[in-house]
């Protein structure tokens, strides 16, 4: 099979062990592609700049299967180049809205290509590649609808945004701080079986250590200890954001915030310059 690092401008493919091949989108989003001995599974597409399907057949020439993490735009344009993609009800709304940012428009025109057809995937589903199954474990929090998928032979969590060292709760579309908390809990008793952890920007193997800090981080504010907070400027304007243990490590959020609001996610110029950037 051809080498996609020389055949793709922004993707790199790092492999993590024989099974799994970390899916760096120029520095920018990571997904994954974890292979059985049946089939394939592809854990987010990033921002769909390139052909990602394409990529993940120079690897294997197994049958694929697509799982979104949550439905935000750097985890899900990628869908463009699939048929199907699995992703929780409650985020299918959001990566919906996402598609109609004019950038991601003009990316259907030029390709002729529309994003996958969404099936519903929910928490106890367990996806069983052939000698590698990942369970899938709802964590509303970032999105209403974000999951991660533990991998007990590996043990690792693929975590998406959910446990992540800069966490975005300031958004429309995230859930109250409590609710976040609850999920990092969840989490927390499935620590016996695993040891780290692949995120939804990663650039490696993350130790499973950040579980725990990111929840006292969260506890923390869920119990107003944010003396230390700092202002924190990003395209929806300026929140605060709540730092701890080493940079970049940060809960970034509204204080005013009181719930998620899917009926009216922010979809600003600022964000549609965020779009056209990642694209050059």
């Amino acid at each position: 099979m051809q080498n996609p690092n020389r055949l793709f401008k922004r993707l790199k493919i790092q492999r993590i062990n024989d099974h799994i091949r970390l899916l760096n989108d120029h520095d920018d989003g990571t997904g994954y592609l974890v292979t059985g001995t049946d089939k394939a599974l592809v854990i987010d597409t990033m921002y769909g700049q390139e052909d990602l399907k394409e990529a993940v057949k120079t690897l294997t020439d197994l049958p694929l299967m697509l799982v979104n993490t949550h439905g935000h735009f750097d985890h899900t344009y990628g869908n463009l180049y699939f048929h199907r993609a699995y992703i929780h009800p409650a985020d299918i709304g959001i990566a919906e809205a996402y598609f109609k940012a004019d950038g991601f428009m003009q990316m259907m025109k030029e390709t002729g290509r529309k994003p996958a057809e969404f099936e519903p995937i929910l928490e106890g589903t367990v996806i069983d590649l052939g000698g590698i199954e990942l369970e899938i474990y709802e964590t509303p929090g970032h999105t209403p609808g974000s999951i991660v998928l533990l991998d007990r032979k590996d043990r690792i969590l693929f975590s998406g945004d959910t446990v992540i060292e800069q966490t975005w709760m300031q958004l429309p579309e995230c859930c109250e701080m409590n609710v976040m908390l609850r999920s990092l809990d969840k989490i927390q008793k499935l620590r016996p079986y695993f040891d780290y952890i692949m995120c939804g920007h990663s650039h490696g193997l993350e130790d499973a250590s950040l579980c725990e800090a990111q929840r006292q981080a969260v506890w923390e504010i869920c119990n107003g200890q944010v003396q230390n907070d700092e202002p924190y400027v990003y395209y929806g304007g300026t929140c605060r954001a709540h730092p701890y243990g080493r940079d970049p490590r940060r809960i970034v959020y509204d204080p005013d915030k009181k719930g998620m609001d899917t009926e009216h996610l922010i979809m600003p110029d600022e964000l549609l310059k965020v779009i056209c950037s990642s694209m050059e």
